[in-house]
């Protein structure tokens, strides 16, 4: 099993807070975990937002333990299909999340989020909440 960490989650587990995202993440081996490229970016611009070398420090060890998956041409098809549909349903979804998703269906990861009831608009997306 994969699972994909989102923005929030790789944030609540730099905290340590709540301590239920490390706890659930002891449970599975170090290799089940992926964030997509989006998240990398939105951690990044958290970072030269809000520089201090304790964040870069953190957010870079964190980073080094999980596979970055790219966003590619089957994610993009697959963004296509989430936001024509969530259009059509009148309940659209902030392109970010909808990217974040799109990378997590087509690696047929389990996203982690605390969004759980915002992702699940999006059919066919896992999603698990550790906290």
């Amino acid at each position: 099993m994969t699972y994909m960490l989102d923005t929030d989650t790789i944030s609540f587990f730099m905290k340590d807070n709540p301590k239920s995202v490390r706890v659930n993440a002891a449970r599975h081996d170090k290799d089940e975990f992926s964030v997509s490229a989006i998240t990398y970016a939105e951690l990044m611009f958290g970072l030269r937002r809000n520089y201090s070398k304790q964040l870069d420090f953190w957010l870079h060890e964190i980073l080094k333990k999980f596979k970055v998956i790219a966003f590619d041409n089957a994610s993009a098809a697959i963004y296509g299909d989430i936001r024509t549909a969530l259009e059509k349903t009148g309940s659209p979804l902030d392109n970010v999340d909808m990217l974040i998703a799109s990378s997590a269906l087509s690696t047929g990861a389990i996203l982690i989020s605390h969004n759980k009831k915002h992702f699940s608009k999006i059919k066919n997306l896992k999603v698990d909440d550790w906290c």
